[in-house]
């Protein structure tokens, strides 16, 4: 029997849970997740191979106003990420809606997929009344033209089955582009950066502002059986530096600690992680600071 593969584009505006999503249908940690948005900052490919068929599953950054360097390089990733698809899915937190802020991003949006199925994802359903949900989805049918209609929710794994199989129809034969057991397109590297981002976050989700950037400097295998990982985390204000180094240096020691356990389990071994704090002030709209930490095309 031959083989099938969809790549499958995730949409939708910040905090709609197109990680958690993408996380629940891969059955892997894909994509970090926090209440803050624009936590993802990249196009983040995750993986499921199931028998003869592979579906690549795009997520994205949420769209939002360009207010600097970082801002456009997020941007150019969506628009990157509509180019090529056999499927795409448009999520709306069913919670929460803001319609003003998904039609925005449809208009932009539908003419770049007008060759592409398109799937309106009703997500966070746990967290809504029926009555709503028939009017939400009545609205999105008539105002935008849906016909692909999901509701789901993906923190509790629920219509997850049902939209799989629906992504799964029809989709056109073709070679496997990844190994049968990758999950992610990121290298280790990039997941020890996204880790030690998603713990920082949620550690000082009230202290720290969203610009923190990670990089990592070394990483390297030791004789010891230990992996050696020596990691930067930028600010862009010396009162956040305090704040993440905390009182005696125990702020920096729990983050740390903290992140070092999800790598050992993530990566299957025993890291060592050093961290440092810098400051950088205004990075995010510094174009070379951006590109630097990782933020440019693929």
């Amino acid at each position: 029997m031959s083989t099938r593969f969809g790549a499958i584009g995730v949409f939708g505006r910040a905090n709609a849970g197109k990680s958690t999503l993408v996380n629940a249908l891969v059955g892997e940690t894909v994509s970090i997740v926090s209440n803050r948005p624009q936590t993802t900052r990249r196009r983040i490919l995750g993986i499921l191979t199931e028998g003869d068929d592979q579906l690549v599953f795009c997520d994205t950054p949420g769209l939002h106003a360009i207010r600097n360097e970082l801002d456009t390089f997020m941007m150019t990733e969506i628009e990157a990420t509509a180019a090529g698809l056999q499927k795409a899915l448009y999520l709306v937190d069913a919670a929460d809606p803001v319609a003003d802020e998904d039609a925005t991003y449809l208009q932009t949006l539908m003419p770049r997929l007008r060759e592409t199925p398109l799937f309106l994802v009703l997500n966070k359903t746990d967290r809504a009344e029926p009555a709503a949900l028939d009017a939400l989805e009545r609205q999105y049918r008539e105002t935008f033209g849906f016909t692909r209609v999901h509701r789901i929710s993906a923190s509790e794994r629920k219509g997850l089955p049902e939209l799989l199989a629906a992504l799964k129809e029809n989709l056109p034969e073709g070679p496997h582009a990844y190994a049968a057991d990758d999950y992610t397109s990121l290298s280790e590297r990039e997941i020890v950066e996204e880790v030690i981002r998603e713990v920082l976050l949620h550690r000082y989700f009230h202290e720290v502002p969203h610009a923190v950037a990670v990089m990592v400097e070394e990483f390297k295998e030791r004789e010891n059986g230990k992996t050696f990982i020596s990691a930067q985390l930028f600010l862009e204000k010396e009162n956040h530096k305090k704040i993440v180094i905390g009182k005696n240096g125990e702020g920096i020691k729990t983050l740390g600690r903290l992140a070092r356990e999800r790598l050992n389990h993530l990566l299957g071994r025993d890291i060592f992680l050093q961290l440092w704090v810098k400051v950088r002030p205004n990075w995010r709209k510094s174009g070379e600071w951006v590109r630097r930490l990782g933020y440019q095309p693929r």
